[in-house]
C-alpha cells in the first residue's frame, strides 16, 4: 500500500503566511482565553442546535429532512476521512514554531475534524432544517475555524478541506433528496417555526 501524499499546502507560502498571521496575533489574555474555549466548546453549541432542531421536525412527524441533514454528516464524515488518507500533514506545531494556545497530541492536520464538524452542521441545518439557523451555525463554525488556526493546531488549509467536505457532503445529500425523497419534494429550509 502507498504512503499517503504529503500536502504542499502546509509548507506552501499562501497557507503558512495565512498561518503566522493569525497564530502570532494572540498575546492578549482576553482573546486567548476565548479562543480557546471557543476551539474547545463552540461544537457542543452547533450540536445543540442541531439536537434541538432535529427534535422539533421529529415532534411535528416532519422524518425526511431529518433524514437527509443525517445523511449530509455521514458524507461529510466519509469524506474528511478520506482527504484524511490522501494527504498526509502533521500539525503546524509539529513542524514550525508556533505560539500553540492549546494542548493538543500531535497527529494528522488535515482536515480538521472539529471544523469538518461544525461546517457539516451548518450546512445541514441550513439546507434541510432551519436556513435561519443555518446561518447562525454557519458563523459559529467560521469561528470554530479561526480559533483552531488561532490557536496553533490547525492550518487555514485544514479548515479550507473541511468546508470542502462539508459543502459536497450535503450537496450529495441534498441531490439525493431531490431524486429520492417519497411523496413531495424535501422542503429544504424551512423552520418548524416558520423561518
Amino acid at each position: 500500500m502507498s504512503e499517503p501524499r504529503r500536502s504542499p499546502w502546509s509548507h506552501g507560502p499562501v497557507n503558512y503566511d495565512l498561518f503566522k498571521l493569525v497564530n502570532n496575533a494572540s498575546g492578549n489574555s482576553f482573546l486567548d482565553a476565548l479562543m480557546k474555549d471557543t476551539a474547545k466548546y463552540a461544537i457542543a453549541l452547533s450540536l445543540l442546535v442541531l439536537a434541538v432542531l432535529v427534535l422539533l421536525r421529529l415532534l411535528h412527524r416532519d422524518l425526511w429532512p431529518v433524514i437527509w441533514a443525517g445523511l449530509g454528516l455521514v458524507f461529510t464524515f466519509l469524506l474528511g476521512l478520506l482527504a484524511a488518507a490522501a494527504y498526509a500533514e502533521k500539525r503546524p506545531f509539529q513542524t514550525h514554531h508556533v505560539h500553540q494556545l492549546l494542548a493538543h497530541d500531535p497527529g494528522q492536520s488535515f482536515p480538521s475534524d472539529h471544523a469538518t464538524a461544525a461546517f457539516g452542521v451548518a450546512f445541514a441545518v441550513l439546507v434541510f432544517l432551519s436556513r435561519r439557523w443555518g446561518v447562525v451555525l454557519i458563523l459559529v463554525a467560521l469561528l470554530i475555524g479561526f480559533s483552531r488556526v488561532y490557536d496553533g493546531v490547525h492550518y487555514p488549509g485544514d479548515i479550507g478541506g473541511s468546508i470542502l467536505c462539508a459543502a459536497v457532503g450535503v450537496a450529495a445529500a441534498w441531490g439525493l433528496s431531490q431524486i429520492l425523497t417519497p411523496t413531495e419534494r424535501v422542503r429544504t429550509s424551512q423552520a418548524v417555526s416558520g423561518g
